[in-house]
């Protein structure tokens, strides 16, 4: 490094010596200036065709799954017979193709459109965001055959859907919701840890019978929901930890299992856990499945276990004490936590602006199941990302809080945006209120609009 109080009062023949050095250093160091990948692409993708051979799941094949994956420079395509306009095939890999930086439709880890086609898209990153965890290239390989058994699913079993949109209006926590959703978890986690049969099964009942004693309690359609959420994630999120090598108790605490997120979560890992505890107990659960889709894990699960040798096994009283009383407590703390993040929504500096819609509600698009609550009088405080719209415009939120409003049909009657550093745009011959920052995008024309001081409200 140049010390500038010393580089000052050397001579301009010094200066030209430095610049030889400097410009010789980046030669010799490889221009370790230029940014570099996450990981290596092409090692990654080996590692996900080392599954093509449909172990992980019967006539699961993942080479014939298209993938589109950005490794924080540039975009690469693999499966694919055609490649969209802008990319260039790899002379070095045939049938590989590349595009210079981000593709648009590759923004996360997720599935989308391209042509007639599902392709799954990921986004290589160094560790995971809500755990901590650094990943590896098998890792990264697991998370993409995560993506790609989502695309398996959609084609060959076009029923395993969940609608998301239900936690925006899923049932109101109560403690004893969380009690039993607790000790239904706790029940699920022994079982699938247990090297004993009758063990196993044993958990397994008490599991379930907990785990009904809960799904009594609320609505026909939320209990439905949950079910096809452990069919869904729950199967691709057992796909990836198996492909990935990992123990089966991996990230599987990274919510406190207050709802709407702390069902979500549960979805995943006791979709993952049924998966792992019939590995065990039911090797041909897999073709059962493939061969009549109506059917649900935790009905196979049930059936397998009842099979088995073993009574229920049950918590001791002081087992039960301590979760019920941990329940409480964390059920005061979240309480409190909601109250004050709301507070301080309310009285964030800045611009407020509220977007009244109940006469031309928008659309949901996308949002954040794991970082939303539902507040007291059933709005919904989305802390991460939001999008939304509909032919009066767009909405795009990242990072920004936000509060919306919501109908029986799930759309959007009303949302409030506080804490904006700089005033909407207001284009009057057009009626439209225009923000564009690094984390939101509107773009809405309105019927009216009254502004008071730094608050804008506007009504499609």
């Amino acid at each position: 490094m140049v010390n500038n109080r010393i580089y000052y009062r050397k001579s301009i023949s010094l200066l030209a010596m430095t610049l030889v050095i400097l410009l010789n250093q980046q030669v010799i160091l490889g221009q370790t200036s230029e940014k570099q990948p996450v990981e290596d692409v092409f090692r990654v993708m080996a590692l996900v065709t080392e599954n093509n051979d449909s172990s992980l799941w019967p006539g699961f094949k993942v080479a014939e799954i298209p993938v589109m994956v950005f490794d924080s420079i540039n975009t690469w395509l693999f499966h694919s017979e055609t490649a969209p306009d802008g990319f260039t095939e790899v002379k070095e890999h045939p049938g590989v193709y590349k595009f210079n930086g981000q593709y648009p439709i590759v923004w996360g880890n997720s599935v989308a459109r391209l042509g007639d086609k599902w392709i799954a898209t990921s986004v290589f990153s160094s560790y995971a965001r809500r755990t901590g965890e650094k990943y590896t290239a098998r890792d990264l390989a697991g998370i993409i055959i995560h993506e790609q058994f989502h695309i398996f699913q959609r084609v060959n079993h076009p029923r395993w859907q969940q609608n998301d949109g239900l936690l925006l209006l899923y049932p109101a926590e109560t403690v004893e919701a969380l009690f039993l959703r607790r000790v239904e978890k706790e029940a699920f986690k022994r079982a699938v840890l247990s090297g004993n049969t009758g063990e196993t099964s044993g958990w397994v009942k008490e599991a379930l019978s907990y785990r009904d004693q809960r799904l009594h309690m609320i609505n026909t359609v939320f209990w439905q929901y949950e079910k096809e959420l452990q069919r869904t994630e729950g199967l691709s999120d057992y796909i990836e930890k198996v492909a990935r090598g990992l123990d089966p108790l991996n990230a599987s605490e990274i919510t406190n299992g207050i709802a709407p997120a702390g069902v979500r979560d549960l979805g995943y890992v006791e979709g993952r856990w049924i998966a792992m505890i019939l590995d065990k107990i039911n090797p041909g659960w897999k073709v059962a499945l493939e061969e009549n889709d109506t059917l649900y894990l935790e009905d196979i699960l049930e059936k397998s276990a009842n099979y088995l040798p073993g009574s229920t096994t049950r918590f001791s009283s002081d087992e039960i004490e301590i979760i019920r009383a941990d329940a409480e407590s964390d059920f005061l703390i979240w309480q409190e936590k909601k109250k004050q993040e709301t507070e301080q929504f309310n009285d964030l500096p800045g611009y407020r602006v509220e977007i009244n819609a109940s006469a031309n509600p928008l659309v949901i698009r996308i949002f954040e199941p794991l970082e939303i609550e539902i507040l007291d009088d059933r709005s919904v405080y989305h802390r991460l990302i939001f999008s939304a719209g509909n032919e009066a415009g767009t909405l795009r939120i990242m990072n920004q809080p936000c509060i919306s409003w919501f109908d029986n049909s799930l759309r959007i009657e009303k949302l409030v945006i506080t804490g904006l550093k700089e005033s909407p745009g207001i284009i009057e011959n057009e009626k439209k209120l225009v923000i564009k920052s690094n984390n939101i995008s509107i773009d809405l024309k309105y019927s009216d609009l009254n502004i008071t001081g730094s608050s804008y409200s506007l009504e499609l």
